[in-house]
């Protein structure tokens, strides 16, 4: 019976220590003003994606010549 005391303790704790690190964590992430870069980054990396799908469709891919090496780069730099 003890064993389960501790261990559901232990258990809780864990879950405690976890929220509150994730907090302060989130709330750091979110005091911090050189948040734009990533910003930047995650809309050039969106414009990216959305031309690949619109430029290279299912039927293009599976029928066509595929990628070029220099497209392969050019998406990946």
């Amino acid at each position: 019976m003890i064993f389960v005391l501790v261990f559901l303790l232990a258990l809780a704790a864990a879950v405690v220590g976890i929220t509150v690190f994730l907090s302060c964590r989130e709330r750091a992430r979110r005091l911090r003003p050189d948040g734009t870069d990533g910003l930047l980054i995650e809309q050039q990396r969106t414009a990216q994606a959305a031309y690949m799908r619109t430029a290279y469709t299912s039927r293009s891919v599976h029928h066509g010549t595929g990628l070029a090496a220099e497209e392969v780069y050019r998406h990946h730099s």
